[in-house]
């Protein structure tokens, strides 16, 4: 989010940032030492506090668990939802803020949560937009579907509130749309040597039972599924990996190893995960995004599933406040 409302480029100050998870609390402060940010439950924050501030604008991301595909749906009957209800009991007593943006998985748009969300927020006099939007619009080579809400004090030009929209209003001239679709090519580090790629690789193992679900990627490439915090941890469904060599024929070697299932047949394609920086740059972080030297590898994974992308939040931000 604070990338994003740097990338938008908009003037805009973060006068506060406040995370329950440790680990994304360590990274922050990596990266933005000189903002206000604090350890806390958002339950403990108050309208008068929050006032002193003076915020302009609140962009969030509640926990997602209530309202995910894989998990019980137990929607705004889930504990984890206490901070997000707490924060609409707060809002009608914020004196400053006219601005909203949120994110949350897909799925969201169905729940009591959102219903109780867009009620607050009339009750405000809020007007607001509700999208499913994926980093592909942007001509991303990457499939991130999320659902988005904005926020304003007046109404848009575009859409009603009754739409979920799937794509950026075609008026807006506000977001930059990328000329020519980009391959996975860009993203990529490189110069790897040979102990980092020793790092990444699949072990011989995941190769042998996980072969046939595996999402394997090419360079050339522009598309590539979404990565999750389990990405690395779990072979299905978490996220893409590469075919590092991209001299060799993928269905040739394949082909070798269905026959005789000699795992060595798939060693010339070097088979790899996408590190966690290629993540970044998939998901929009800029070049001068890092983590703090102790996170280890799995941690950054995590941080990096749990995330959002950078571009798609800033391109909304700058229709927010068009």
């Amino acid at each position: 989010m604070h990338y994003a409302a740097e990338l938008a480029n908009v003037g805009a100050e973060v006068v506060f940032s406040v995370d329950i998870n440790t680990s994304a609390n360590e990274v922050y402060r990596h990266n933005f030492k000189e903002t206000n940010q604090q350890s806390r439950n958002i339950e403990s924050l108050s309208a008068n506090e929050i006032n002193k501030l003076m915020p302009d604008i609140i962009m969030m991301s509640p926990p997602c668990q209530p309202f995910t595909r894989v998990g019980l749906k137990l929607d705004v009957e889930d504990s984890r939802c206490s901070s997000f209800l707490h924060l609409l009991d707060v809002l009608p007593h914020l004196e400053t803020v006219s601005l909203v943006l949120m994110e949350n998985v897909v799925g969201f748009e169905t729940s009591e949560m959102r219903n109780a969300f867009t009620k607050a927020l009339k009750s405000c006099g809020f007007y607001f937009r509700e999208f499913l939007l994926s980093p592909v619009s942007l001509q991303i080579p990457n499939s991130r579907n999320r659902y988005y809400l904005v926020a304003k004090k007046f109404n848009f030009a575009f859409g009603t509130e009754t739409d979920i929209l799937t794509a950026f209003p075609s008026n807006s001239c506000d977001v930059d749309m990328p000329v020519g679709q980009k391959t996975l090519e860009t993203y990529l580090e490189k110069n790897f040597a040979n102990e980092e790629m020793a790092r990444y690789l699949l072990p011989a193992k995941t190769l042998v039972k996980y072969w046939r679900i595996l999402d394997v990627r090419q360079r050339t490439d522009i598309s590539s599924c979404c990565f999750t915090k389990a990405y690395t941890h779990y072979a299905e469904g978490t996220g893409s990996v590469l075919q590092h060599d991209s001299s060799e024929s993928f269905p040739e070697k394949f082909a070798e190893f269905e026959k005789d299932g000699n795992v060595a047949h798939l060693k010339p394609l070097q088979l790899r995960y996408f590190t966690p920086r290629e993540i970044a740059n998939l998901m929009g972080f800029p070049a001068h995004f890092s983590f703090p030297e102790n996170t280890s590898l799995r941690t950054r994974y995590r941080l990096l599933g749990n995330s959002l992308n950078v571009l798609v939040v800033s391109s909304l931000l700058k229709i927010l406040l068009k």
